[in-house]
């Protein structure tokens, strides 16, 4: 096996729209430079690439243009590029949100940079063994939707409100490590770290990269700025860093970026630690695809909206005026196409799989496949490959809050989550099926007894024995 790593800054002009908030924002300097990050996986026969965007979001048609230069470039088939956005709400502007607007060609820079980083991570690979581990990140990362007392479900209901019953979902506190070591070395070279957490620290009118800049930062202070990471954000659309049921104060400011990716890097370091690696492993890539109905709103609810932005300009301090807006440009977006094609793509490596979903998904729907999934260590990765809003629980429509509320940001019909869900544990189980043969020759206690070249994913690196 082999293995690359590279990047390459995507850090806007200054002036520029910061997306992600209500009220539009233009940045006034640079805290933390924005990156691509490409991993490019190779076992002899298949190559596939991992790409870390630090994007709030990234299309179906950036996606298309990366995979279609980088096949270009260095020959690996597009199908094979994963790409994901970290979904930093202190980035560019690649996307408009509610009053926001997206620069072209800003979206084509970054298509261009995450090809162009694949093709250079392409060239640099050298033989690597490779290794899968995970480590609990406790504590960071919480469910931000809470069931009231009156049965409603509402997001971020303010701290310690006391009409709090429970929190309305789960958050994943597993850090899932991909460790790379050279062939004939002990040092890891870089790794694959996934985690679902919102990064939405920052805030404010500086680019940044959010917490996942001090993930990168932390594995490199203690394996060297060479190091190479490609972060993947996890099912997060309902997953916050702030914690609700605490009386500390909102989590949010540098202190708390760093807090969160100081912690989520410490424990991809002991996962690291501890990885055995694989002398011999593959790689392989699947996609599954289904159409989704776009949410249709009733005529009454289509009649106010008309009623309010005939009145009312979208303002900040309005939020209903923006939603009304929003209610009717998804509504002229059902009539022009009533369906939206999604991509959920998988990938696996050596014993791990990572599965895409087009959108902000909510952690119910990860969990529930990774349970489903035979595989050892199954990482769902949201914002990949494009972007089709929030992807909600049918529960959480009944409950409602922030998340449901018709716009470009949650506009697909009600089931889709589960329909996703579905094709999800489809694509691993494909993926697992497919490896069946090689996983089913890796129990752990032959791994660590034999080194024999036929093994197919066998040959963990033996701690000999002194005589």
């Amino acid at each position: 096996m082999k293995a690359g790593f590279a990047s390459r800054c995507i850090t806007p002009l200054l002036g520029k729209e910061v997306p992600g908030l209500f009220e539009k924002r233009y940045a006034q300097g640079v805290h933390d430079d924005l990156f691509v990050r490409a991993a490019v996986v190779d076992d002899g026969k298949t190559s596939i690439a991992m790409v870390q965007c630090d994007a709030i979001k990234i299309s179906v048609a950036m996606t298309a243009r990366a995979r279609k230069v980088a096949e270009a470039l260095c020959g690996i088939p597009g199908k094979n590029c994963f790409l994901s956005a970290t979904h930093t709400h202190s980035g560019g502007p690649v996307f408009g949100s509610f009053i926001s607007e997206a620069d072209t060609e800003y979206q084509d820079f970054i298509a261009d940079q995450a090809a162009h980083a694949i093709a250079e991570a392409y060239r640099a690979r050298r033989p690597v063994r490779v290794g899968t581990g995970a480590c609990p990140a406790e504590g960071v990362a919480f469910n931000r939707r809470f069931v009231m007392k009156d049965g409603s479900q509402i997001t971020h209901p303010g701290k310690m409100n006391p009409d709090i019953v429970a929190p309305a979902g789960p958050a994943d506190p597993t850090v899932t490590v991909v460790g790379f070591c050279p062939a004939d070395g002990t040092e890891p070279i870089g790794a694959i770290v996934n985690f679902a957490c919102h990064a939405t620290h920052m805030n404010g009118v500086l680019y940044s990269a959010d917490y996942p800049k001090y993930v990168v930062d932390t594995l490199r202070a203690i394996y060297g700025e060479e190091f190479g990471v490609v972060y993947v954000n996890g099912a997060c659309g309902d997953v916050t860093q702030v914690d609700n049921q605490s009386p500390r104060p909102g989590e949010f400011g540098e202190y708390w970026c760093r807090r969160t990716g100081r912690a989520i890097g410490a424990a991809a370091l002991q996962a690291l630690a501890k990885l055995d690696y694989f002398m011999k492993a593959t790689v392989d890539a699947a996609a599954g695809s289904l159409l989704a109905p776009i949410r249709k709103s009733t005529p009454q609810q289509v009649r106010a909206a008309r009623e309010m932005a005939r009145k009312f300009a979208p303002d900040p301090k309005n939020i209903d005026t923006i939603y009304a807006h929003c209610l009717l440009q998804v509504e002229k977006m059902r009539r022009a196409r009533p369906k939206e094609h999604l991509e959920i793509m998988g990938v696996r490596i050596a014993d791990a799989c990572f599965w895409g979903v087009p959108g902000e998904y909510f952690q119910e729907f990860a969990r529930n496949v990774r349970q489903e999934s035979e595989f050892p260590h199954t990482c769902c990765v949201e914002l990949a490959n494009g972007y089709f809003g929030y992807i909600c629980t049918e529960e959480a429509f009944k409950g409602g809050g922030y998340e449901i509320r018709t716009a470009p940001s949650s506009y697909l019909a009600e089931d889709t989550g589960r329909r996703i869900q579905k094709t999800g544990e489809r694509v691993v189980a494909l993926l697992y099926d497919t490896a069946r043969a090689e996983l089913a020759r890796l129990p752990e206690k032959r791994a660590w007894e034999s080194q024999d070249d036929d093994d197919a994913l066998g040959g963990i690196h033996q701690i000999k024995k002194k005589p």
